[in-house]
């Protein structure tokens, strides 16, 4: 009799692990699914289970650049030959387009606003006059600024502005033979402009919105702002300025900075003025790039995107796969890019 129990309850144990064991397979191999699949149906939603559903896709022109979301999910736009096209995302028709004399080489959507701003480039020989407009997409009004001439001039590189304060930092690249420069010009809508740093290749820069300073990232994994680095808060390690929180509580705050270690990949720095606040240790260090837009600050993973400003910076709040490449978030939508040069959306999940 004793046999028999033993045997009983070894058959017991035995299957109980069995069974957990396969269920650990089977729970895992769900995740994996879901993790990897889940925008790979988005992205080929069907009418006949075998057909693309093109209507559901946003199409963007192969030689298409600078593509572009609205704050409010409205329009998207591109710049294609030197003219900036708008499009209605609701039903994927063209709203309008900014087309000038000379070609428009760069522009920039409002992270607040339906309003673009945009530099139009008019070059002869070594001299080129660059100048500022706005586009009002509502109106569809344009409002002329200022111009600037740059010799040698390659491209704008980067740009970053406060609203709020009317200043806006250009930072443009121009080259001679094998000469490369980068120079940042300072322009106050309202007032003046200035060459405000020369002399360096610079990878980023990024302003303030409530007060007039610029935080600028070099190719060495340096950060300055007013010519002092901010590299000491972390023990000089080399680090990458993924994005800034605006939004203050009281008049005396911050602005609240985001720094990802580039030695480690697996932490983000978090300064409050010059205080180092706290430190976000990360699980996974395969960073694929940074999204940051006024306040939010986000990590882009293979499979998964982190809210680094959200009540839970570790809390995963929207899944991507390899089928997909990233591209922005407005509001509560997540775009993504397709490999056969589709647009499409997913939601972003509550944080």
């Amino acid at each position: 009799m004793k046999k028999i129990l033993l045997k009983l309850f070894v058959c017991i144990v035995v299957g109980t692990f069995i069974t957990v064991g396969v269920l650990n397979v089977v729970e895992n191999f769900l995740y994996k699914i879901t993790q990897s699949s889940y925008l790979e149906v988005q992205t080929y939603r069907t009418n006949s289970q075998s057909e693309i559903k093109s209507t559901d896709l946003i199409s963007i022109p192969d030689n298409a650049t600078q593509l572009q979301f609205s704050y409010n999910n409205k329009y998207y736009a591109y710049l294609e030959d030197g003219v900036i096209h708008i499009n209605n995302i609701e039903d994927k028709s063209e709203y309008c387009t900014i087309k000038e004399d000379d070609p428009i080489c760069y522009y920039y959507m409002l992270y607040d606003k339906n309003l673009i701003m945009y530099f139009v480039e008019d070059t002869s020989g070594s001299y080129t006059t660059l100048t500022l407009r706005t586009f009002e997409i509502a109106t569809q009004r344009t409002t002329d600024y200022n111009d600037f001439n740059v010799t040698n001039f390659s491209r704008i590189k980067d740009i970053t502005m406060s609203p709020l304060i009317n200043i806006i930092y250009i930072n443009v690249e121009t080259k001679s033979g094998v000469s490369t420069n980068n120079i940042v010009y300072k322009i106050d809508l309202f007032n003046s402009m200035s060459r405000v740093r020369s002399g360096v290749i610079l990878n980023k820069i990024r302003m303030m919105q409530h007060i007039d300073r610029l935080y600028y990232e070099d190719t060495d994994g340096g950060v300055y702002t007013s010519g002092a680095s901010v590299n000491y808060l972390f023990g000089y390690a080399d680090v990458e300025l993924i994005g800034i929180d605006s939004r203050l509580e009281n008049e005396d705050d911050y602005e609240t900075f985001y720094y990802l270690d580039t030695e480690t990949n697996d932490r983000v720095y978090v300064v409050s003025g010059s205080r180092l606040v706290d430190t976000i240790y990360l699980s996974d260090t395969d960073v694929v790039t940074s999204y940051n837009e006024y306040n939010d600050v986000y990590l882009i993973y293979p499979t998964y995107i982190l809210n680094l400003t959200g009540e839970n910076p570790y809390k995963r709040v929207a899944k991507l796969s390899k089928y997909v490449t990233f591209e922005a978030i407005k509001g509560d939508t997540v775009y993504l890019r397709t490999t056969n040069n589709k647009i499409i959306t997913t939601p972003l999940l509550d944080n």
